[in-house]
């Protein structure tokens, strides 16, 4: 892996190549989905999952991991990063690309038509009786498809950005983080909630967008507030 002025490699240019490639690669997989050229594969691999649910200790963990990608929960990550001056840029970046990425993916679900696994997720473990897992997308014209992954997608954004700003003080914490991404689609299969290809389709959408508006947002400069400060002196002169 190769950092340069601790940029990581990947903070890559919206006209670079990389990315084109990123692009294609998103749509040719959607295509496939569209055209349900993948569904004996992935029925094989969740099925593979459900043959693994036999352990509390695992519906314990694979649940906390899944809960603590909620988008209700990351919305709060975002808005406390905000607050904090010196991660404000850093929370800002990630809010919008929690509403972007919701915003297009209510879109995208219905158009490719992909059907929620028919699967039912039992686990041994007893949980609350309130307690719920969160729906990958609320909004009723959209929450009954299933391609691609928005908790994947966001949780992919969030390692994008927040990578950034932990890469600068540790390299190993900023490669990490992106354990939590993967970590969540593993935790999507395990529950049913989503096919491989749904997590694979998340995975590259929510790169695509952290890219594009980590670049125009500028995400490698710091937020500053000494422009408004000057403003701001500038009309108290003027009063």
């Amino acid at each position: 892996m190769v950092m340069s002025n601790s940029r990581p490699f990947w903070m890559i240019a919206i006209r670079s190549k990389s990315f084109f490639g990123l692009v294609i690669t998103f749509f040719v997989i959607t295509i496939v989905v569209a055209a349900g050229l993948t569904v004996t594969f992935d029925r094989f691999i969740l099925n593979s999952f459900q043959s693994i649910h036999r352990s509390e200790f695992l519906d314990a963990l694979i649940i906390t991991i899944t809960t603590f990608g909620d988008i209700s929960n990351l919305v709060i990550v975002a808005i406390v990063l905000t607050i904090i001056r010196r991660t404000r840029k850093t929370g800002m970046i990630f809010l919008i690309s929690i509403v972007i990425i919701a915003i297009l993916v209510m879109y995208i679900k219905p158009v490719i038509g992909r059907q929620m696994p028919q699967y039912s997720y039992k686990p041994i473990l007893q949980l609350p009786k309130k307690f719920v897992i969160e729906e990958d997308t609320l909004v009723p014209n959209a929450n009954s498809f299933s391609y691609p992954s928005n908790h994947v997608a966001v949780a992919t954004s969030f390692a994008f950005i927040v990578s950034y700003q932990l890469i600068r003080k540790s390299k190993t914490a900023g490669i990490l983080i992106w354990l939590f991404p993967f970590c969540l689609g593993i935790t999507k299969l395990y529950i049913l909630q989503h096919y491989v290809t749904d997590v694979i389709g998340g995975f590259i959408f929510g790169f695509i967008v952290s890219v594009v508006l980590s670049n125009l947002m500028k995400l490698d400069q710091p937020f500053l507030m000494s422009k408004f400060k000057g403003k701001d002196q500038d009309f108290k002169t003027l009063g």
